[in-house]
């Protein structure tokens, strides 16, 4: 068996792979990382012990996916953008590995989904595409004649940290205007909260009883589904920068397929306007041509989970 955990800006989630590649057990917990490096330890700790109770004696490797830069060589986590200043250096590997006694192999989120596409999803079939993982970040990766690209210092596929507007907000890598500060879920529930705020007439009031703390990229696509028109200005503006950041990768990389995941990918009025923003935007290739598909991720939230078993799986002989 081999135990993926996804360790994530809201949730860190677990799933065991078989020998075969099928999920076994999957379990999630939410992530508190302002609580401190001390209790996050606890709660992967929990998740290991659990799904270890239920294969006693089966675990070969651990899998840990960040959503961060990574230095691959020494197996080291470099920056975690989204999480409190007090991570900075922390080795969290190091420590997973004391308190497991078990090898755990390091990959960034972003990667691990596409990993897992590439294998066992969405990606099987496809030599080459770019995978954007929409959540709490932006994250991306890239899968060139079927193998995932890390680049010389394992950040290739950094899709969300694309600068989009120069002048734009602050993004937790310390860049301003980044695809991650427009279309990620955060993103877009803040904008939809300065709607709020402004005292604009929007379904989205009504759908959150005028409770703001309830906003998230959910109801802002429930509101546009109804046809609320601030709710769908918000989507098109996200959508606008997905484009354009796709545009830049479709001309460097050329891939066959552009996949989408992440928990803000579940929705469909969101994809749709993708899809037809790069339709009538994508010049070099357009649709006569073959066009670019855009194709939705199949493991949804536990992509990095699932990417990071398999991680952990493909590297228990190097």
């Amino acid at each position: 068996m081999f135990l993926g955990i996804d360790l994530g800006g809201t949730h860190i989630k677990a799933v065991l792979l078989n020998e075969s590649g099928q999920v076994v057990h999957e379990k999630q917990l939410a992530t508190c990382a302002s609580e401190g490096t001390a209790a996050v330890m606890a709660k992967l700790s929990a998740l290991i012990v659990d799904a270890d109770r239920g294969f006693p004696g089966e675990l070969q490797r651990i899998g840990l996916a960040v959503p961060g830069v990574l230095d691959q060589e020494r197996k080291r986590v470099v920056l975690l953008p989204n999480f409190p200043d007090s991570w900075h250096g922390f080795e969290l590997r190091e420590h997973l590995m004391l308190v497991t006694g078990q090898e755990v192999e390091l990959i960034n989120d972003a990667r691990a989904a596409a990993f897992a596409e590439l294998n066992l999803g969405a990606g099987r079939g496809i030599s080459d595409f770019l995978l954007l993982v929409l959540g709490t970040g932006v994250g991306g990766g890239v899968v060139l004649k079927g193998e995932l690209i890390l680049g010389s210092r394992g950040v290739a596929g950094e899709l969300g940290h694309q600068v989009i507007q120069p002048d734009g907000l602050l993004c937790g890598c310390g860049n301003r205007g980044c695809l991650e500060t427009i279309a990620s879920g955060p993103a877009i529930a803040s904008a939809a909260i300065r709607v709020l705020k402004q005292g604009l007439p929007t379904l989205m009031r009504e759908l959150v009883q005028d409770d703001v703390s309830k906003v998230n990229s959910s109801i802002v696509d429930e509101a546009a589904v109804r046809g609320d028109r601030f709710a769908i200005d918000i989507l098109k503006g996200a959508a606008n920068a997905l484009v354009q950041a796709i545009r830049n990768g479709i001309a460097i990389l050329n891939p066959g397929a552009v996949i989408i995941g992440g928990g803000v990918a579940r929705s469909g009025f969101l994809l749709d306007l993708v899809r037809r923003g790069l339709e009538s935007r994508v010049i070099l290739f357009p649709s006569t041509l073959g066009g670019v598909d855009v194709v939705e991720a199949v493991f949804g939230t536990y992509a990095g989970a699932v990417g990071a078993a398999a991680w952990a799986m493909s590297r228990r002989t190097s």
